[in-house]
């Protein structure tokens, strides 16, 4: 029977932090902001306890990564004092330190990252807000260059996902008639699928694209109320699942699991909440 339970405290009050991991035992939670700042720290998770890893180059918040913790890849952001429009860094974490990648071709911000197990040599930054058209397209990292992908019509920030390259889901929207729509992707384009039950606004996302996890993000409008609600996805129909213990928003990142495994740290519990 699915169920979450309450775990370790993460060291700080933030929320768009981003974050990825093996599992819920072997994860990282990094950046995010205050109501004062953006932050770089870091922090990884053991299934008991937060331990302090070296910090992010420069703080960001409102960014997706994937990968597991020794081999994980972040995309876009905001970074302090510049428009969401020219935050393209890209960073690779090696399990030790952070190393900055050749930059994304379009700004993103409060987008889906998704590359699975091999997101360092392979990763997709899906919609979002920030430079002119980002909220209609992807960019594709082959593991030395980040170039443009394949157009996601009718999309735009506040979407979460997983899956890979080549095969990958997203779910997610904030628009009225959007926020329940899920959108497929099979290695070359972009189409639709089944709606899910609940709007996850800002919510967080993980799992292959034929065994995902959405769970929490508020409800349209935006800024609606934050649910605690999680949903399954087969790749065809999603199915309502346990509820997390707190309902919450602006949780962000990926578990690169095949099973029923996630984590959830940080977030929005209401505004203005860390």
């Amino acid at each position: 029977t699915a169920a979450w339970t309450t775990q370790g405290a993460y060291p700080q009050a933030v929320r768009d932090a981003f974050g990825f991991g093996a599992s819920s035992t072997t994860a990282l939670v990094a950046g995010g902001s205050t109501s004062a700042a953006r932050k770089a720290d870091a922090f990884s998770y053991d299934g008991s306890s937060w331990t302090t890893l070296n910090s992010v180059p420069t703080p960001l918040n409102g960014l997706d990564a994937d990968g597991p913790i020794s081999a994980g890849i972040t995309a876009g952001g905001n970074t302090p004092g510049s428009p969401v429009a020219t935050n393209t860094s890209s960073f690779d974490f090696d399990g030790t330190n952070w190393t900055s990648n050749p930059t994304l071709p379009i700004g993103r911000s409060g987008h889906a990252t998704v590359g699975g197990a091999a997101a360092q040599t392979a990763a997709l930054a899906i919609s979002g807000e920030g430079g002119a058209g980002a909220g209609t397209s992807t960019s594709s990292w082959d593991g030395s260059t980040w170039t443009a992908g394949a157009d996601i019509p009718d999309w735009a920030q506040g979407t979460s996902g997983g899956g890979t390259t080549s095969d990958a889901f997203v779910q997610g929207r904030v628009a009225a008639g959007y926020a329940e729509k899920t959108k497929n992707y099979d290695g070359t384009s972009w189409s639709a699928g089944n709606d899910a039950n609940l709007s996850h606004n800002y919510g967080g996302a993980g799992g292959a694209a034929t065994s995902g996890l959405v769970f929490g993000g508020t409800q349209t409008p935006n800024p609606g109320t934050r649910t605690a609600q999680a949903e399954r996805y087969d790749g065809t129909s999603w199915s309502t699942d346990a509820s997390m213990n707190e309902a919450r928003s602006n949780a962000h990142g990926k578990a690169t699991v095949s099973g029923g495994n996630a984590l959830c740290a940080t977030g929005n519990p209401g505004p203005p909440g860390y």
